[in-house]
């Protein structure tokens, strides 16, 4: 017994580790030594038999089972500050301050607006506040609770996870279709104008296949733009040809404005992340709220 509760100690400081960005600042916070901290997180990774966080002198990363097990850590802990509210107060008093969930609006429409209902149905003492996010900043990510975001992205305020894909192709304006040669296979892109994000620049490359079986194609980006939604109206524009999630683009291929160039080339598809920030104090519900995203949206993404 008395083991077990020290592994959920530890367990618990996992996730303070996490949460502040470091042993130093865990230490910190919990008037602690550095050494202590190091030590009890050592010991945690011997007895699980994983390895929690990849650690350097000035940066952490949780591992893909660090992950997994800070899930269910902050879940724990959630639990436990429910449980000392019923102890001390007879009822689970929640916070009246909303969980903030931040995504870009497609997002927002297509895959969260039905479990975040939900979740609001089934816990009724919490608030949730949507907030459109186009850009994630380390501004944004400090604005959010629980951030949902097409790959790639990059932060340095937290960590993030990925939870699933959704379907991309290629597509053209009916007007660019009709005056451009047919894709046969993803090498005949070479030929085309194609319309890039941003942070596709330095790599000019789309990929096609799934596991073993990737192709990966050199494209020249005639034009750069910001962001899918900037990608898809330079597409209907006629500018050239774009990769992007299918989900966004059909309510113009049924109209016609819109051609799907590779309907029979499975591309990479495109992850999607669930972004957690780095917080001294997680609103009440977020963790639970997070699992459940997750599992509507590997559930429900196309």
């Amino acid at each position: 017994m008395q083991g077990e509760l020290k592994q959920v100690a530890d367990l618990a400081l996992f996730a303070k580790i996490v949460q502040t960005g470091g042993i130093s600042r865990c230490a910190a916070d919990l008037g602690m030594e550095r050494t202590t901290v190091s030590r009890r997180l050592g010991s945690l990774e011997r007895n699980l038999g994983v390895k929690l966080l990849d650690r350097t002198p000035k940066h952490i990363a949780v591992t893909d089972a660090g992950r997994r097990c800070l899930e269910q850590c902050e879940l724990l802990l959630e639990s436990a500050r429910n449980a000392t509210s019923l102890a001390t107060m007879g009822a689970i008093i929640a916070d009246t301050t909303p969980i903030v969930v931040g995504a870009p609006p497609d997002i927002i429409d297509r895959f969260l607006d039905m479990p975040l209902g939900e979740f609001e149905s089934d816990n009724p003492g919490l608030a949730i506040e949507k907030m459109p996010v186009t850009l994630w900043t380390d501004e944004a990510v400090d604005a959010v609770d629980i951030g949902i975001a097409l790959a790639p992205v990059t932060i340095s305020g937290g960590w993030s996870n990925t939870i699933g894909s959704v379907r991309q192709s290629v597509f053209a304006s009916a007007d660019y279709a009709a005056r451009h040669a047919p894709v046969n296979s993803p090498f005949d892109l070479e030929m085309h104008d194609c319309i890039v994000e941003s942070t596709d620049r330095e790599r000019h490359s789309w990929r096609f296949g799934r596991g073993q079986k990737v192709t990966t194609v050199t494209v020249k980006s005639k034009y750069v733009v910001s962001s899918l939604l900037e990608a898809r109206e330079a597409t209907l524009a006629g500018l050239g040809i774009s990769l992007i999630p299918t989900y966004l683009c059909e309510p113009y291929l049924r109209s016609g404005q819109l051609v799907d160039l590779t309907p029979d080339v499975e591309s990479a598809g495109r992850e999607v992340v669930v972004i957690s920030p780095r917080q001294q104090q997680r609103k009440t519900g977020t963790a639970s709220l997070r699992m459940h995203l997750e599992n509507a949206f590997r559930k429900n993404a196309a």
